[in-house]
């Protein structure tokens, strides 16, 4: 499926590429590139869950949250998962769970499709008939964030492409209105249903909301849809999470950062739910979740 076991170089200014998809090989014990003419029994849904998470790429507490974040992917049984702030060093911890190995393709196994020390990845339920999988560039963008794809088949006449990214953080609103146009491109090629998901970096409440999503026309906030406008879904709530005082110094941030989008004409949201929103432990006055982050995860089903 492209640049087969080629490392991208960070350097090349080219937007798109095509990547391979990862599988775990039982008999070899080891993961390597699925083959174009390679399929498993793929099934054909008329519902299915997705799953996003920035999953916080710090060190701190490392080993407790990482166990949090596989016991909540695991139980999710989600069949698209995507992660945001991923580092080499946890997607080798990932790459060894046994539920990993068994249920998913992956977008990448060693970080060679980061344009940082982090990026996004993608899981992808390995029964799905998933038949093109792409990384975009963004070119203006100063902390190497990139949207990735795949395109899947449903059924035999349903097509969506999926997509998991980390908008430009802080006071870059003009840089996040061209990665999301740029995503919008990328998707819009051709009829199909899309569904995007990520750190969106700009709150649900305020002006850059109703800015950014009066360039995404037709393009529904599911968490908006399904739970409506009075209910905030904070995805980073300095209240709640105390992880967030040890990733910065903000004295008070309730935003939804956190998102599911959706543009499609055959395919409706059914529900929504945060995930990783109670803590895990309690180190003294600290309170260890997951991740600074909340997660979301979404059900989607076909207009019947």
């Amino acid at each position: 499926m492209g640049q087969k076991s080629t490392h991208i170089d960070n350097n090349m200014k080219k937007e798109e590429f095509s990547i391979p998809l990862w599988k775990y090989d039982k008999e070899k014990h080891e993961w390597r590139e699925k083959q174009d003419n390679e399929n498993n029994p793929t099934i054909y849904l008329d519902k299915f869950r997705v799953l996003t998470y920035n999953i916080w790429f710090s060190d701190e507490y490392q080993p407790m949250r990482f166990n949090s974040l596989c016991n909540i992917l695991n139980k999710s049984q989600a069949q698209i998962i995507g992660l945001q702030e991923m580092t080499p060093n946890i997607l080798q911890q990932l790459l060894s769970e046994e539920f990993i190995k068994e249920r998913y393709y992956l977008s990448d196994i060693d970080g060679r499709t980061f344009n940082n020390w982090y990026g996004v990845v993608l899981l992808i339920d390995i029964r799905l008939n998933i038949f093109n999988l792409n990384l975009i560039n963004f070119p203006k963008s100063i902390m190497g964030r990139r949207l990735i794809f795949g395109e899947i088949k449903l059924d035999e006449n349903e097509i969506i492409r999926i997509g998991t990214v980390h908008l430009e953080s802080l006071d870059n609103k003009q840089e996040r209105s061209s990665q999301l146009d740029i995503c919008q491109k990328n998707f819009n090629r051709s009829p199909a249903s899309y569904i995007l998901m990520g750190d969106f970096n700009f709150s649900g409440d305020g002006q850059e909301n109703i800015d950014q999503f009066n360039l995404l026309p037709k393009w529904i906030d599911v968490w908006t849809y399904l739970m409506g406008s009075n209910n905030h879904g904070y995805t980073f709530d300095t209240e709640i999470n105390s992880m967030i005082k040890l990733s910065s110094n903000r004295s008070r941030d309730q935003s939804r950062y956190d998102r599911i989008i959706l543009l499609s004409q055959t395919i409706i949201p059914t529900q929504i739910e945060i995930l990783g929103n109670q803590p895990i432990h309690n180190q003294g006055s600290i309170h260890l979740f997951t991740s600074d982050h909340f997660g979301l995860t979404g059900v989607f089903q076909k207009n019947k």
